[in-house]
């Protein structure tokens, strides 16, 4: 009897899927004489006691005239957008992807950004920078993620795990104790601003973070003598049964095209946004300090 084995490969994956509103007119950039890009400032809603979150998005081929007939104020969804982040900058942008426009109605807060790659530092628990427990009793732990951008080249992205030492799924112990250099990660999280005053000067001061929502540790590398490969295999005689059981979908369509989509009101620029109890808790810096990336 043959077998056939299907073996499990690790890819970096780089997507974010987001509900924004745009903050300016796009323009519309030719770089030749035959391709062009679209370009805006788009603002993510507040999170709890989060700031609105500013964010410069380009988008390509068919995307670009539809992106460019926009006006400010317009609502969209970002479907698989590629986050980039420039180290000398400190700047966020959003790169692609597909999007929709989303009435005012039925406009709902999506905020999910997912990155694979590898861990690019050990968790030195005696640096604040990178782990602490405030006396409040929150636990607050950085890392950084290296993301595969193209050949030879790739984006650093910082990201922090907040939680109560009394939460249950302890996310910053998590990445405290499980987390090493080398080692290859997935995070779930979302984008979240902070905004402050400067004591010194007084001017107003803003930072983007990824704060973590979910992770899963990458497999063992195959230099690894207990590492286990994941496969899996059945004869090649046997066909393959529906996953589904032959059911289908009757329902009615989903609202806007989006799946399980309800209305929530007014526009989130005039709303109160339920906050989550990880969105509401202080930056991971001293008020007034900068914080640790």
């Amino acid at each position: 009897m043959k077998q056939t084995t299907l073996h499990i490969a690790t890819k970096f994956m780089n997507l974010a899927f987001l509900c924004a509103q745009l903050a300016d007119e796009p323009k519309k950039v030719y770089t030749s004489e035959s391709t062009s890009n679209a370009t805006c400032t788009v603002m993510l809603p507040p999170i709890g006691n989060k700031a609105p979150t500013r964010i410069q998005l380009t988008v390509y081929g068919k995307q670009v005239d539809q992106l460019a007939n926009l006006k400010a104020g317009s609502q969209i969804y970002l479907h698989g957008s590629k986050l980039r982040y420039d180290i000398e900058t400190k700047q966020f942008s959003l790169q692609g992807g597909n999007f929709g426009t989303v009435s005012h109605e039925y406009f709902p807060v999506f905020n999910t950004v997912i990155l694979s790659g590898r861990c690019i530092k050990n968790i030195n628990r005696d640096d604040e920078r990178d782990f602490k427990v405030t006396a409040s009793g929150l636990m607050i732990c950085n890392q950084s993620l290296s993301v595969n951008t193209g050949r030879n080249q790739s984006d650093i992205f910082n990201f922090y795990a907040i939680n109560s030492t009394d939460d249950r799924n302890k996310l910053a112990e998590l990445l405290k104790n499980f987390t090493r250099k080398g080692v290859g990660l997935t995070v779930q999280g979302r984008l979240l601003t902070d905004e402050w005053k400067d004591k010194t000067t007084g001017q107003g001061r803003s930072q983007t973070k990824i704060q973590l929502i979910q992770m899963t540790l990458g497999p063992k590398t195959q230099s690894d003598p207990n590492a286990i490969e994941p496969k899996n295999s059945m004869a090649s005689e046997t066909a393959p049964a529906s996953l589904w059981g032959n059911q289908k979908d009757e329902g009615t369509p989903a609202i806007g095209g989006l799946p399980g989509l309800e209305p929530v009101g007014s526009p989130w620029e005039t709303s109160n946004v339920s906050a989550t109890a990880t969105a509401n808790v202080p930056s991971s810096a001293p008020e007034g300090e900068d914080p640790p990336f």
